[in-house]
């Protein structure tokens, strides 16, 4: 827009309300850049959306019904006769190779259950809606995958432009010259570091959903990218309590990244569900008991927990309970 001199944008396509109002020109983009549209110089009145400053400038997008002028509008078939900008002019403004690269292997699809298929499909969805709060789908390549499977894994993705082939994670990532690779396994045994997240080329995760334990299966992504470097996610010198979905790991490296200056711990923290956060704080009561042979804890070891983990008390209650520990009081 600052390069084209536009401060206001219109859309006359639909747009997801939530998602206007709270990403903006990223979701604005990412719309744009998946569903090919164009730019256009056309005349578009709406009520002003989403604002942010840009070197010094407002600038807003308008939508909806209004009285607010836009300097150009996104549409699917632009006007013969006014100026327009494709879709692929913002490839010029994003990086290519399109890197960090996010690459999610299925090469051990057969060994799951139906059930744990089922779940696989809906976290590789969630996977990309998080990944576009951040980049955008060239970001995010699903590796592995035969027709049969590519077309099972877009039924639930829609419109996207993931890169889904039927290659191994080596082939995918030398095609992008990755050098850094960071393989997420949670048996690594090295921790994941701020300069790991922050100078990585690309995240190796594999497509696995453990409802039935299979110990050591992540340790074969390491035979797949032999110059990939094994790291695990973790919080305090532990991984209980640290999310396991696919998506959720995927949304701690993007907020590490692009959020928090490569604050793992902070990332973990802010991505972690109520179950997460009751398990970690069962293996903190189990510890403190252990350590002081007791069967009690007080009120101030609550509060030691909340002061790092966003502990409600309600939950320390159930962590508790679930000890056999009783709370003081």
């Amino acid at each position: 827009m600052d390069a084209y001199g536009y401060d206001a944008l219109g859309s006359k396509e639909w747009l997801e309300g939530d998602r206007l109002y709270r990403l903006g020109f990223q979701y604005a983009a990412v719309e744009t850049l998946v569903r090919e549209y164009f730019i256009g110089e056309e005349p578009f009145k709406g009520k002003k959306a989403y604002e942010t400053e840009w070197k010094g400038k407002p600038k807003s997008i308008v939508y909806g019904r209004g009285d607010v002028s836009a300097d150009a509008v996104i549409v699917r078939r632009p006007s013969p006769t006014e100026k327009t900008i494709p879709w692929r002019a913002l490839l010029d403004y994003l990086p290519q190779p399109p890197l960090p690269l996010f690459v999610i292997d299925l090469s051990m699809k057969f060994l799951h259950t139906p059930e744990e298929l089922s779940k696989l499909r809906l976290q590789l969805s969630v996977t990309l809606s998080v990944m576009r709060e951040y980049l955008w789908d060239a970001h995010m390549s699903v590796t592995g995958t035969d027709e049969e499977t590519a077309k099972w894994i877009n039924e639930v993705m829609g419109v996207n432009k993931v890169a889904i082939v039927n290659a191994r994670p080596s082939e995918v990532l030398w095609g992008y010259d990755a050098d850094k690779v960071i393989i997420l396994r949670p048996d690594a045994s090295t921790p994941l570091k701020a300069d790991d997240v922050m100078t990585a080329d690309a995240f190796l995760l594999g497509g696995i959903v453990d409802k039935i334990p299979r110990p050591g299966l992540s340790r074969m992504l390491d035979s797949l990218v032999p110059w990939g470097v094994p790291r695990r996610i973790e919080l305090r010198g532990s991984v209980i309590g640290v999310p396991e979905r696919i998506n959720r790991i995927v949304e701690i490296l993007l907020k590490s990244r692009y959020l928090y200056d490569g604050d793992v711990e902070k990332a973990i923290i802010t991505t972690m569900s109520k179950k997460d956060r009751v398990a970690r704080a069962y293996r903190e009561i189990m510890k403190y008991a252990s350590e002081r042979k007791v069967d009690r804890v007080g009120g101030d070891f609550y509060e030691q927990l909340r002061s790092w983990l966003s502990l409600t008390y309600d939950e320390f209650l159930e962590a508790a309970r679930r000890a056999h520990v009783e709370v003081a009081n």
